[in-house]
């Protein structure tokens, strides 16, 4: 009797969003970049078509989002991104070790990922803060930038737009630094394109890491 195939490391559906969530990104990044810093006399990207581009970006990354959201609470996926309290700082003192010295001299990873629980400590408490945090913050500002008429009149003092087109761009910042430190940890597996061909195909064929 043939022996039933192990679940995917990662869902199809989580892989599908993952990658058209991070095109809508760096869609996101460049149009809001160019607006923001582009000289008006030398854009990187027109205004009137980054302007367009950016904010049907935005809405189709907040309906990504909602989707996201939806199917975490109907398949139980949220619960891959809540941390075990009990030893969790000392958890996350191993894998920050790991990622500062273990990875460069070929130590195995503290925590190898399983179908049942994908993500390191480090990675639930950044994903928690991301998925639950940053974008419901950024999306509210950037849906009060699109309709200011809806934007409270004051906030803390301020007239009620500044401080939503303040605290957008620094999320907006936040959330690239944040993009840059997660391709380069995706570079951390067993071999440099494990981790990405992993989120393409869903699991990865690649031996563990040994100890040099």
């Amino acid at each position: 009797m043939k022996a039933k195939a192990a679940p995917p490391l990662y869902p199809g559906w989580l892989r599908v969003w993952h990658w058209a969530t991070a095109l809508l990104f760096l869609v996101l990044a460049a149009t809001g970049f160019s607006m923001h810093f582009a000289s008006p006399q030398a854009p990187v990207i027109p205004f009137g078509a980054a302007r367009v581009a950016h904010n049907a970006a935005a809405i189709a990354i907040l309906a990504l989002w909602a989707l996201f959201v939806a199917v975490s609470a109907r398949t139980g996926h949220w619960r891959q991104y809540v941390p075990r309290l009990r030893g969790l700082l000392g958890r996350c003192f191993r894998q920050a070790r790991w990622y500062l010295v273990g990875v460069f001299r070929g130590a195995p990873h503290p925590y190898e990922p399983s179908a049942a629980s994908r993500f390191n400590p480090l990675q639930r408490l950044t994903y928690l803060a991301l998925m639950y945090g940053w974008f419901p913050v950024t999306g509210i500002t950037g849906l009060f930038l699109l309709f200011p008429e809806a934007a409270p009149d004051r906030v803390l003092g301020w007239g009620g737009i500044w401080p939503m087109a303040v605290v957008h761009a620094l999320a907006a910042f936040a959330g690239t630094l944040f993009l840059i430190g997660h391709v380069y940890l995706a570079t951390t597996g067993n071999t440099t394109w494990e981790y990405c061909r992993c989120m393409i195909m869903g699991s990865s064929s690649e031996p563990a890491r040994r100890i040099r």
